[in-house]
This record gives C-alpha cells, sequence and structure tokens, in this order.
C-alpha cells in the first residue's frame, strides 16, 4: 500500500475511490474498502481510500478534546491489512473545510481521476456537511464517476458506526466493540518504569504509557493478550485508578508467565474481555486475592490471532 500526502492535481490517471475518516477501519469501513477493492478490480485502475488528518473536530471544535480508535499509524496500518492500493491523506484546515461538496468533488476528480466512487449511507462532505449520497450521485452523474452506496451494517439490531464503538468502550463492552470493530480492541504503547506496587504485591506489572489521542477503555479491570518483540502472553489489566492505595490514574497490565525486563519496549494490549469494575478493598490481602481470581478467569479465556 502506498500513502499519498495532500489532495494535490493528478496524482493517478483513473482510480476506484472511497471516502472517510476511517476511524476504527471497522466493519462499516471494510464494506467500503471491500466494495472499492471490487470495482477497481473489476475496472483495472487502482484503489483508493481518501481520508482526513488531522481529525476535523481539531480544527473545527479545537477546545473538544478528541480520543480515536485508531489514531493516524494504526489506521494505515488497518487498512493495508484490508488490500487497499493507495491512501491518499487530505489535509483538513479551515480552509478545506468550507470547500463546497462541488468543490470538494472537482478537487478529488483533478486529483484521482475516478471512475466511481464508494460511500457510506450517511457520507457527509463539504461546508457544513451539506455533501450527502444524493449529491453525491447528482454531482457524480455532472463530473463523470458512477457511485455506489453501501447500505449499513448491522450488529445486534444497530449500524455499525465509530460513535457506537466509542460509547461501547467507554462502557467498558470490549466484547460489544470487537464485534463492531470485525477485531479485538487494542493499545500500542511503551513500557515505563511505575512505583513498584505490583511488584511489591508479587504480581508485578508493565506500566503502559499511549499517545494522548488514543482512545481508553472505561476504568476496570481486563483480561488481555500482550503481543511484544518474541512474547505473546494472556494478560490481566487494571485501568484507572488504584483506590485501594489511593494512587493516580494508570494502565498496569500484568502478564501471564512471563519473567523478564519490558522497560522500554513497545507492546501491543488486546481486549479480551471486561472481568470487573475497579474498588478498593479493605487489606491488600483482600487485593491480591481477587487479582488471583482475576488471573484464573483470564487464563480459561482464549488467544486470538492477530488481526
Amino acid at each position: 500500500m502506498r500513502v499519498i500526502d495532500g489532495l494535490q492535481t493528478d496524482v493517478l490517471p483513473a482510480s476506484a475511490v472511497t471516502l472517510g475518516m476511517f476511524d476504527g477501519v471497522h466493519r462499516g469501513h471494510q464494506a467500503l474498502l471491500s466494495a472499492c477493492r471490487a470495482h477497481a478490480a473489476r475496472l483495472g485502475v487502482p484503489s483508493v481510500a481518501l481520508t482526513y488528518e488531522p481529525h476535523p473536530s481539531r480544527v473545527l471544535r479545537p477546545d473538544q478534546p478528541v480520543r480515536l480508535l485508531t489514531p493516524l499509524p494504526e489506521k494505515l496500518e488497518r487498512m493495508a491489512h484490508h488490500g487497499i492500493d493507495y491512501v491518499l491523506i487530505a489535509e483538513f484546515t479551515l480552509e478545506f473545510s468550507r470547500l463546497s461538496p462541488e468543490q470538494y468533488l472537482r478537487s478529488l476528480v483533478a486529483a484521482l481521476h475516478p471512475r466511481v466512487v464508494v460511500a457510506g449511507y450517511r457520507t457527509t462532505f463539504g461546508h457544513h456537511r451539506a455533501g450527502s449520497a444524493d449529491v453525491l450521485r447528482e454531482l457524480g452523474a455532472r463530473l463523470g464517476f458512477g457511485v455506489e452506496i453501501v447500505e449499513p451494517i448491522l450488529v445486534e439490531d444497530g449500524p455499525v458506526s465509530s460513535t457506537r464503538i466509542r460509547e461501547s468502550l467507554a462502557a467498558g463492552e470490549v466484547e460489544l466493540a470487537a464485534e463492531l470493530l470485525g477485531y479485538h480492541y487494542r493499545l500500542n504503547g511503551v513500557v515505563r518504569h511505575g512505583d513498584g506496587r505490583g511488584q511489591q504485591l508479587g504480581i508485578p506489572t508493565a506500566n503502559l504509557e499511549v499517545t494522548a489521542e488514543k482512545l481508553i477503555p472505561a476504568d476496570g479491570v481486563y483480561a488481555v493478550q500482550v503481543t511484544a518483540p518474541d512474547v505473546i502472553c494472556r494478560g490481566v489489566m487494571n485501568i484507572g485508578q488504584r483506590p485501594t492505595f489511593d494512587r493516580p490514574a494508570s494502565l498496569e497490565v500484568h502478564l501471564l508467565d512471563f519473567q523478564g525486563d519490558l522497560y522500554g519496549t513497545p507492546i501491543t494490549v488486546t481486549f479480551l474481555k471486561r472481568l470487573r469494575a475497579t474498588r478498593p478493598f479493605p487489606t491488600p490481602e483482600a487485593l491480591l486475592a481477587q487479582i488471583h481470581e482475576d488471573i484464573a478467569e483470564a487464563r480459561g479465556l482464549a488467544m486470538v490471532q492477530p488481526s
């Protein structure tokens, strides 16, 4: 997969294009990518996903924090996994946001010369999000490209969307999030030194540092799978406050059946199941007993294939 920076003129002589923010690259996005690849194969042209950086909310509502399911490096990795030929990253600026739907599509045509454009049923584009699926069809007929609108992917009687996935993670529902995403949610980060509290209990933990823009699931204790160089194992992760010791919020993971030094090492934590909420315990001994119960439950869960 090749990455193109900027909506320049004459990037490709012909293409099949799908467009969107693609945060999460979830099952709905995967349907768009699949349809785009199918059109590209039929037409003998490359497939292109057009996305935006930074997230539009960072530009239009800079006072409101944005937490992403897939920051750009992770999003590009997931798109490559789904076999798209090119990803074009359009810089989202205030000037870009003021393009009318027709101006936006004309710039797309000048850059990629699409034979067909694939979009979701709730697609919006252009100033004040005035572009819609119907507008795309109308302008496509005028500008010379075909349009396919992909219908929603339904899971548990509701459509898959990035918003719904964020809501499920905010509630700690990582299993539902996995159904919506089509893969298990994960955190990528680097192991940093903590306060050694787990070591004192005989349950050493790796303290994970992740990018500030990554969405973190709700506070709680989770069964996870941990992947590091030459390591793949089960684990138990605590997210949030440590009320028994009145300590600041943290991301701590205990790796089962692992001994070694991971400080400074990049690791991936894949969420399998939320085991329980965090809560205070009357004594360290009571906490330790509960941790052993958490570990036993985590051991009973199946490992997953990387995706």
